[in-house]
């Protein structure tokens, strides 16, 4: 039996990022950059209207009220080529590239048509005003993204911006999930004496898919030898297997012999964690993986702490460590454990203090009492109760 931070650090370096592959924008949120992306053009590549007004020659005006003819009108889109003649200006839309000449722009708010059809200017004008200037954003050839970033929706559109249509990511993992027993049944189907429903499978796909990786959910396997040998050689297909359950010190938990048998390498067997004891880390050529205590709340909590840091890694994200924050704790809580407690609880901002109630469940099976979890409370072991007030270790969720 090893540490979680031990079983956390044998997991990370035994595993690696994806390799890279090439993908439509349209598909890469969530995805990790695998290039430094550089602006192919200058942004603005134009000197561009900031308001909806008159583009004019600030020399031309004076003092206030001035009155200019309108030479034309330019619209967002349209290509420019005559410039602004003196004592006339042009009537801009948002957008549009400002003519040669103009070096200002002038708000429509602050006009009025004139009595002769032209365009009586009522404020001091400012050289430059309501102008963008062409590359003031971005500069031609400026890396505007860089390797290794996480692609949220800005930067789907930073890469529209520059023209990149295809861009090359880290491959999200697929990531098979069995669950085995032969008690449990799919949602939906007819529960006989002694059966149970089986909500580890879905609960552990919508983690999966939560986290942006591919998933494969195989169904469910019975308690025996070839029906679990089945499974999980089709499981070897992916690049990581989940198996929920099966992995305790029971007869017919049978993971650990059949992953053996199959060739995989075990490299821990066994937590000093509650809960989640029984966890399981194996490698199979390039394929990943862990086989998870079959109840639900151990399901739960091995996954954020254990599973998702490895799914993250896979993906191309280089801040994938378990990072703690420190809380204060909003109850008495009662704890007696000599292996690190993982508690299911709820935390909260009390002015400027992080406060966290850990939920009392019932049992390892109480995954109603997860429901409300936005983080797990990480009580070292061999720590007593804990009074309200006294400061722990939590670990967001999201």
């Amino acid at each position: 039996m090893i540490s979680a931070d031990r079983a956390i650090d044998t997991i990370l370096s035994n595993i690696d990022r994806l390799e890279i592959e090439d993908i439509d924008i349209h598909s890469a949120y969530d995805s990790v950059l695998a290039e430094d992306v550089k602006a192919d053009i200058d942004i603005p590549p134009f000197d561009k209207s900031a308001m909806d007004g008159y583009a004019v020659r600030a020399r031309d005006i004076t003092s206030v009220p001035a009155t200019l003819g309108i030479q034309n009108t330019v619209k967002a889109g349209d290509s420019v080529s005559e410039g602004v003649k003196s004592g006339l200006c042009v009537k801009i839309m948002t957008g549009a590239p400002v003519p040669s000449g103009a070096d200002s722009v002038v708000m429509v708010e602050d006009t009025q048509i004139a009595e002769d059809g032209g365009v009586e200017i009522l404020k001091e004008v400012e050289k430059g005003q309501n102008i963008c200037l062409q590359g003031e954003d971005v500069k031609k050839g400026t890396v505007v993204l860089k390797r290794n970033t996480v692609i949220d929706a800005p930067e789907i559109a930073i890469l529209s911006s520059v023209g990149k249509s295809v861009i090359s990511v880290y491959k999200k993992p697929e990531v098979a999930i069995i669950s085995t027993g032969n008690e449990i049944v799919e949602p939906g189907k007819p529960l006989k004496d002694g059966q149970i429903r089986n909500s580890n499978g879905p609960m552990l796909r919508s983690m999966v898919i939560s986290l942006g990786c591919k998933s494969r959910y195989l169904g469910i396997a019975a308690d025996t030898e070839p029906a679990l040998r089945k499974k999980i050689r089709d499981g070897f297909k992916s690049d990581v297997l989940l198996l929920s359950g099966g992995v305790s010190m029971g007869e017919y938990d049978l993971i650990p012999k059949v992953v053996s048998d199959l060739g995989a390498k075990i490299f821990f067997h066994k937590v000093l964690v509650k809960p989640g004891k029984p966890l399981l880390f194996a490698l199979k050529g390039k394929t990943v993986i862990f086989g998870i205590p079959g109840n639900p709340v151990s399901n739960f909590t091995t996954f954020h702490v254990f599973i998702k840091p490895a799914l993250l890694k896979m993906m191309g994200i280089t801040d994938f460590e378990v990072s703690l924050n420190e809380a204060i704790m909003d109850i008495d809580f009662k704890n007696r454990n000599e292996r690190v407690h993982i508690v299911p609880s709820r935390f909260f901002f009390k002015g400027t203090e992080l406060r966290v109630t850990p939920f009392t469940l019932n049992g390892s099976a109480d995954i109603i009492g997860c429901s409300k979890a936005n983080c797990l409370t990480i009580i070292e072991k061999n720590r007593g109760n804990i009074k309200k007030g006294e400061r722990v270790k939590v670990l967001p969720l999201n």
